[in-house]
């Protein structure tokens, strides 16, 4: 099996529309895989929720959304003043204006993009690897808690998992980075710009785990295996 990783894009709609076009329709031996944090700070939240429910029932079973904690804080906030604020000061304003007078009908209450959202799991495991929105800290390695698969940060190890694949924290060098079977693939989409685009896609299967970054801009690749 292929697994395509689609980062972080945090309300980037074009950079998830270039990313899900180069990746190709999941089904037929791919899987596509969404590490969370798809809304907040970027202008068009709501279009990236509206585009990746389509894709996802377009393809049952083949493309997997993850909940990041981007996501956590927007289901909590509608029940927590503390976490309305926290939300609000970690980007959800932009969330707001993107969904304008719609909000309060989708996303609270039994709205339908809420009771979406409630839904997306917080792992997805194939092959030994483990997806996760923060990755797993030398702490959580075991314990695996939500409030640490939501918001850990580096050092990350993949304990004792083939691989580990996370979002979440962008990478100093705004590429997919790999180190010690940990990869962390936040671009830095809605931190920072430009982004050069590239995504992660895994081939599982008898041998060893064989990895390839795509980079949309030159069409260049740098791969590996071993794990």
């Amino acid at each position: 099996m292929k697994i395509a990783v689609i980062p972080d894009v945090h309300g980037c709609l074009g950079a998830l529309r270039t990313l899900l076009k180069a990746m190709g329709p999941a089904g037929k031996g791919r899987t596509v895989v969404q590490l969370g944090d798809f809304i907040d700070r970027g202008p068009e939240s709501r279009a990236c929720v509206e585009l990746l429910m389509r894709s996802q029932a377009s393809s049952p079973g083949g493309f997997v959304i993850l909940r990041g904690n981007h996501e956590d804080l927007c289901i909590r906030s509608g029940m927590d003043h503390g976490a309305l604020a926290a939300w609000i000061g970690n980007g959800g304003g932009a969330t707001l204006r993107s969904y304008g007078r719609d909000f309060e009908r989708l996303c609270r209450g039994d709205g339908a993009h809420l009771t979406w959202m409630k839904g997306l799991p917080l792992t997805w495991e194939h092959a030994g690897v483990l997806f996760c929105h923060a990755g797993l800290s030398l702490q959580n390695a075991q314990a695996m808690r939500t409030e640490g698969l939501l918001w850990d940060r580096p050092p990350l190890t993949r304990g004792t998992h083939v691989a580990v694949v996370c979002g979440h924290i962008p990478t100093e060098s705004g590429r997919v980075e790999h180190r010690q079977g940990v990869f962390r693939c936040d671009l830095g989409l809605g931190h920072r710009e430009p982004v050069e685009l590239e995504y992660l896609e895994l081939e599982t299967g008898d041998q060893a785990l064989r990895w390839t970054v795509h980079r949309l801009v030159g069409g260049a690749k740098v791969s590996g295996s071993g794990m």
